[in-house]
């Protein structure tokens, strides 16, 4: 051991002076160290411990205010207004149990519901959780009285769904919803968070991301009872779009008046455009009703309703066009030339086949009609003959190509297509025999063929212009808050049937006739000072037992200068005559601005 120690300087093992100045300081520097950690520990601790906990820093989401739906003159259909919630941040919650029994007290509700509410929104600690949506005024005024006394309770502002028309217009504007769990997967990434509500239907499912708009945020600094101490950042929302809209709202008043009380729908086009002027379906429903505080009860009973509210009849509803299909019958024959201008068929009462007979509405018959007069008669017999002579497969043709067994393509979710029976079709239906008699229902609008209201308002819109089947579409443009276009709806044709102007002229003679001789079936639909062109139809469905009638009527105004094309549908009314009919005349009188009464 002394041989190694004698290996070190002196020095080493006695630090100098300057050494031991050093090591002085250090110690010292240290000791005042210590001495401030007791100060602020033992001293002060619970200061500073208060000061940590009354100021908390927090990112607070602005949702932004939904896109405006309006009509085609810029009148608001849907819009977004401020709505007051309240709201409880749990984490600032000090005493739950207090904080649940003073809202059911305020709210009207019982404590126990609002802890389950709480319960069903938390997620995180400090992300407020809606308990009571668009609160009343007095609930507001009650709970700023209280305030100091409930930590984590706060109002907060946001924008909310409005429908100011009510349930007009309901179908086509469509309603919001909760995000579903398999929706949120994909609209996560676009900036939605389960909170948020999203277009269910209609146009507000189809626009949904013009009129979603983006979400802004702030970073807030709050006091230890959830106080707004200042605003440390902020991004403001960008609110949606607006949506124009086709739709002429005088036309859809009358049109939605006018089905009052009854099951069916309405769909009115412009024929050279496709530009959609009124779509209703009835009944309907308030759109209003699916958001929050949405009524549980409410949206089951909607869902349940045997009358099917939420369907919208004009674009899922689809039905046997009865004689509304004569017009092609005619054509078909016409340009098949099966029949001619000069083609007289005699209505006896009855046509048969075989020995079987197939009877005309009129048990006394018709005697003997050419084409025009059988469609102002919308005589069974004559088109029992066209279209037997004209054959099964030109009536499938004339049908598919009038778009029977397609979606028109319009710009609302859903929609589903009629049927032409095509070989294709009976081949996936399994269907190997085609009778005689299946051609001679067929030639009235009976069997396996069917379309929507909207598909029907298509056909006579391409009766009306020539044989140009147009795509119908709601959407007249979209504009950013900024007031740039995004997007525009175009006039658009789904395809050109080749008629001979001849032929097309035939039918529509027969049309005009129908609604303004004495003698048509549609003369109901007659208006002062606007001629107007038509057929009317009536459906038989059901089992013999439980037989009921669909009543119909299609047309355009005026007969030689088209400007609107419809279609009416009625279930469960025996008579497309009596009953279709005037109410396609109440919309041409509201869309023409004739008084009915004058």
């Amino acid at each position: 051991m002394k041989d190694r120690l004698e290996r070190f300087p002196e020095e080493a093992l006695f630090p100098t002076p300057a050494v031991r100045g050093i090591a002085c300081l250090v110690a010292a520097a240290l000791l005042v160290i210590l001495c401030c950690l007791w100060y602020v520990q033992a001293v002060r601790g619970a200061e500073y411990r208060e000061m940590g906990r009354s100021n908390r820093v927090r990112l607070v989401r602005r949702p932004a205010p939904r896109g405006a739906i309006r009509d085609r003159r810029g009148e608001i259909l849907a819009d977004s207004r401020v709505s007051f919630d309240v709201e409880v941040v749990p984490g600032d919650v000090e005493d739950m149990d207090e904080a649940e029994e003073a809202l059911g007290g305020i709210l009207g509700i019982a404590p126990e519901e609002v802890r389950a509410r709480i319960a069903a929104g938390r997620s995180y600690a400090y992300l407020p959780v809606t308990v009571e949506a668009d609160a009343g005024e007095e609930a507001m005024l009650a709970i700023e009285e209280r305030r100091p006394g409930l930590a984590g309770v706060q109002v907060g502002v946001r924008p909310r769904r409005s429908y100011p028309h009510g349930r007009l217009l309901s179908h086509v504007l469509g309603h919001l919803g909760a995000i579903d769990p398999g929706e949120f997967e994909r609209l996560r990434e676009r900036g939605y968070t389960r909170q948020d509500f999203v277009g269910k239907s209609g146009i507000e499912k189809r626009c949904e991301r013009f009129l979603a708009g983006a979400a802004g945020a702030e970073g807030i600094q709050v006091d230890s009872r959830g106080y707004l101490d200042r605003v440390l950042y902020r991004r403001d929302p960008v609110p949606g779009a607006a949506v124009y809209l086709t739709v002429d709202l005088a036309t859809q008043r009358a049109a939605e008046a006018a089905l009052e009380g009854e099951v069916g729908a309405v769909v009115a086009l412009d024929p050279a455009t496709g530009a959609v002027l009124a779509m209703a379906s009835s009944p309907g429903y308030d759109p209003a009703a699916f958001l929050p505080p949405a009524e549980t009860e409410l949206i089951r009973a909607l869902m349940s309703d045997p009358s099917l509210p939420l369907v919208n009849r004009a674009t899922q509803g689809v039905y046997s066009p009865g004689s509304t299909f004569k017009p092609l019958v005619a054509l078909a024959a016409l340009e098949s030339g099966a029949i001619s201008g000069e083609t007289r068929f005699t209505c006896t009462g009855a046509f048969f086949l075989g020995r079987r007979p197939f009877k005309c509405w009129l048990e006394k018959g018709h005697g003997a009609v050419a084409v025009e007069d059988a469609l102002m008669y919308s005589c069974n017999v004559f088109f029992y003959n066209a279209g037997h002579r004209a054959g099964r497969d030109e009536l499938v043709r004339v049908a598919s190509a009038f778009g029977f067994d397609e979606p028109t393509g319009i710009d609302l979710p859903g929609e589903r297509a009629g049927v032409a029976p095509t070989a294709a079709w009976r081949e996936r239906r399994g269907m190997r025999a085609w009778y005689p008699g299946d051609t001679v229902v067929m030639s009235i609008g009976q069997g396996y063929l069917s379309f929507t209201p909207l598909r029907a308002a298509t056909l006579i819109a391409a009766v009306a212009n020539g044989g140009k089947l147009p795509r119908p579409f709601l959407v007249e443009r979209v504009v950013s808050p900024l007031g740039e276009t995004l997007l525009e709806g175009r006039p658009e044709t789904a395809r050109e049937i080749p008629l001979r102007p001849g032929d097309l002229a035939l039918v529509q003679e027969g049309l005009r006739r129908a609604v303004n001789s004495r003698y048509g079936t549609g003369q109901k639909a007659r208006l002062k000072g606007v001629e107007v062109a038509g057929k009317t139809g009536t459906v038989q469905v059901g089992t013999e037992e439980r037989r009921k009638n669909h009543a119909w009527f299609i047309g355009y105004a005026p007969a030689g200068e088209p400007r609107i094309a419809l279609a009416v549908l009625l279930e469960g009314r025996e008579s497309g005559g009596f009953f279709a009919a005037p109410v396609a005349q109440k919309i041409l009188a509201a869309y023409f601005g004739v008084d009915l009464h004058g």
